[in-house]
């Protein structure tokens, strides 16, 4: 009997190799050759899974998201307004090395979408989805009264997809002065002006 794939497992296992390499070394880490060397497949199956390098970004960044989203649900199983919004700030920010090699990877598929109109329209629909998911924290918490109802949440969710994404990017630039420490007093200074206002 053939043996059964689950080639959805497969893609994403391949696409976690992908991941990395490009945390560690850049998109010209992530060649082929090199990815079925770490993985242990054949550069045909790598080839079966991504057709080019803006497959093999796409792919590493849907897995770099992909742990995001499961680490973003652990974190904010049963809460809700502030609590979850800090929660869900202290998901996204690079705090740990996993979370840095993910926004490496997310920098590195940025810069493609730069110049490519197709990995562009794919980024524009995940600062959306993110914009979504931060201004529901934020309409909880005006439900919650714990910021002002007049408040734009829309808005403001996206000032703060904003600022994540340059703290984030600020943060692998100089490791020394945005430190674990740092960043969570970024949040806690958030959390701070969201009550105030």
């Amino acid at each position: 009997m053939p043996k059964i794939v689950d080639h959805e497992a497969r893609r994403n296992e391949i696409s976690a190799i992908a991941a990395k390499l490009i945390a560690q070394g850049g998109l010209e880490a992530a060649t082929i050759r090199e990815i079925a060397q770490s993985s242990g497949y054949s550069k045909g199956v790598i080839e079966h899974y991504f057709i080019n390098k803006e497959d093999i970004i796409s792919g590493a960044l849907e897995w770099a998201n992909h742990c995001f989203q499961q680490r973003v649900a652990e974190m904010t199983k049963g809460l809700v307004g502030l609590p979850a919004l800090q929660k869900r700030l202290e998901a996204t920010l690079p705090i740990s090395n996993a979370v840095k090699d993910e926004w490496r990877v997310r920098l590195v598929f940025w810069s493609m979408a730069a110049i490519h109109p197709d990995l562009r329209k794919q980024q524009s629909l995940r600062f959306n989805f993110a914009v979504d998911h931060f201004e529901a924290d934020l309409i909880d918490a005006v439900q919650a009264g714990e910021i002002n109802e007049l408040i734009n949440t829309s808005e403001q969710a996206r000032h703060i997809v904003n600022m994540t994404s340059g703290i984030s990017t600020a943060a692998l630039h100089d490791t020394k002065l945005y430190s674990k420490t740092f960043l969570l007093a970024e949040i806690e200074h958030l959390i701070t002006h969201l009550q105030k206002n």
